[in-house]
């Protein structure tokens, strides 16, 4: 994670020096782009991923994307009266497909999207009675929502979008030290294993 971490930070800051003389990125006379790269940060997972961008027509995008998660540690709350500790979106990854279209023909910036992905979610919770959780949503998942910027023109592009990712739900296992714990189990799968998930996406992109 650190690594990939590291790559994605170099990219931004190559992004940033190459898009010195193209900052103007509001302007309405740039250059159309059939393809773009972009990197993205979203939440709220802390999460950092890479996308590529094809234009199908200058109204409709093609998004492919890879992302991964920044693990939550540290993390301490009681639930039912039992006290737990433990680490979120642990070694999580998802990847898929989004078409973005653009239903104003005056305002490009606006943006509709749909998509599909594969991934997983992964948390681990420690309970005082020594008791393990695992936590785990993972397998296909839907995406819907809204966007603002990115328009299809070469040279810097800035975006942000909300949406709501909606999953089959997530599972929780636990190791069974104590006769509490499947009951624990169950409840915390009812508590934070509902399957949506409310998402917030800045996006920096180089059209070409």
């Amino acid at each position: 994670m650190k690594r990939f971490m590291i790559v994605c930070m170099t990219m931004m800051l190559c992004i940033g020096a190459s898009a010195q003389d193209n900052f103007a990125f509001w302007k309405k006379d740039r250059a159309y782009a059939e393809n773009a790269f972009s990197i993205n940060t979203a939440g709220p997972i802390p999460s950092v991923g890479f996308q590529f961008d094809h234009q199908l027509s200058k109204k409709t995008t093609v998004s492919v994307f890879y992302g991964e998660a920044m693990p939550v540690e540290d993390i301490e709350f009681d639930e039912n009266n039992v006290s737990y500790t433990g680490a979120f979106a642990v070694e999580s990854s998802w990847s898929g497909i989004i078409i973005g279209y653009r239903p104003i023909e005056n305002f490009q910036a606006f943006r509709v999207n749909a998509g599909l992905g594969v991934g997983s979610l992964y948390g681990i919770l420690d309970d005082s009675d020594g008791n393990s959780y695992h936590w785990h949503d993972g397998g296909t998942f839907t995406f819907t929502g809204i966007g603002y910027g990115l328009r299809p023109v070469k040279g810097l592009r800035l975006g942000v979008d909300i949406g709501v990712i909606k999953t089959a739900g997530g599972v929780v296992y636990t190791n069974s030290q104590t006769v509490d714990s499947a009951e624990r189990a169950f409840n915390l799968q009812n508590d934070f294993s509902g399957g949506w998930y409310p998402n917030l996406q800045l996006t920096a992109g180089w059209g070409f």
